[in-house]
């Protein structure tokens, strides 16, 4: 049956809880309610959690890794033909495009030392949302020369887009909604996905108050991020202790963001994050992530509040909570908006 352990280093007093959703996959006996208690509870202590027995194949993910390692080791100058732009954060980032500006957690004076690459869902040229403009919609920017490159970053989108509906139920579980609220809700039809490509350079020392990702919290409803062997993010727990995550062979790192965190009244944490490697070698990790429709609005849960817990966070849609803080944080958007 599923189970729950934590990841213990005493040198950094790391524990991070590790939650195996193999049987609860396999629709083993009990194992639905069994895996969401344990994400329930990993959800409302650190926020930040371990899946193993997820059914993305390990060589899938080996693949994106080799991907994201060509691409930003091509010139400056190629990578640079992809930069975002015109407000849009699709294509490519480079190193100090991004200051959290928004953080509580620990100022970010400086930008940020990373370079991402950011692609979106691809919707057909005959997709109804397209067709219908909806915001969720964008013009990737690929990267031309890379054979093979787009064809295995599609492949990973339909395995972590399924990953995530099976996630959603053992949410909506966990929140006592019933297997199918969540992934049945209009806020999911269709989720929001952003697959961002990180790139970390090897930094020995940085400048007071710049990070290679800078302390912050995600902003949409969920993240699962895929690491290498070389570790280097950083969550802040409840008691405001800085511990590192370890890169967990084989599984992925999943957080709550923050939209989730505001829809069941602060009963699932958004846990603050930062990165700072400083390992010596280059790092490479793989967020994806998870938002809801930029129009629909997200009122408290009806499982999270109540008499004497009254809903603490205003109604709100995430095209409306995102727009404020890209504004903020990144540059190429507050110099477009200043023109």
């Amino acid at each position: 049956m599923s189970d729950i352990r934590t990841i213990h280093r005493a040198a950094a007093g790391i524990e991070v809880p590790v939650i195996d959703i193999g049987p609860y996959l396999r629709g083993e006996p009990g194992a639905l309610e069994k895996t969401a208690a344990a994400l329930g509870e990993a959800s409302e202590t650190l926020g930040f959690y371990f899946i193993g027995g997820h059914g993305v194949e390990q060589s899938l993910i080996d693949r994106v890794f080799d991907e994201t390692e060509r691409f930003h080791a091509l010139p400056m100058d190629r990578k640079l033909s992809l930069k975002v732009s015109d407000g849009k954060i699709v294509g490519f980032l480079p190193p100090g495009g991004q200051t959290q500006r928004t953080s509580k957690y620990g100022k970010s004076i400086h930008p940020d030392t990373s370079s991402s690459y950011y692609i979106r869902q691809e919707f057909p040229a005959d997709h109804p949302d397209r067709l219908a403009g909806k915001p969720w919609v964008w013009d990737n920017k690929w990267i031309e020369g890379l054979p093979g490159f787009r064809e295995t970053i599609e492949a990973y989108y339909g395995a972590m887009s399924a990953l995530v509906y099976r996630i959603l139920r053992l949410q909506s579980v966990a929140l006592g909604l019933g297997p199918d609220f969540l992934p049945g809700h209009d806020a999911f039809k269709p989720a929001v996905f952003n697959l961002r490509l990180l790139h970390y350079p090897p930094c020995e020392q940085t400048l007071d108050g710049q990070f290679g990702i800078g302390p912050h919290t995600d902003y949409g409803h969920l993240t699962i991020l895929a690491q290498q062997r070389v570790p280097g993010l950083q969550i802040l727990t409840r008691d405001e202790q800085w511990i590192e995550a370890p890169a967990l062979a084989g599984h992925f790192l999943l957080n709550n963001a923050d939209l989730c965190s505001r829809w069941t009244n602060g009963r699932f944490r958004s846990a603050p994050h930062r990165v700072i490697n400083k390992t010596g070698e280059r790092r490479h990790s793989i967020p994806f992530f998870t938002a809801t429709r930029h129009d629909v609005p997200l009122e408290c849960l009806p499982t999270c509040t109540g008499p004497g817990n009254p809903p603490k966070y205003e109604t709100t849609s995430y095209g409306e909570w995102i727009a404020q803080i890209n504004k903020t944080n990144y540059d190429f958007i507050r110099d477009s908006d200043k023109k």
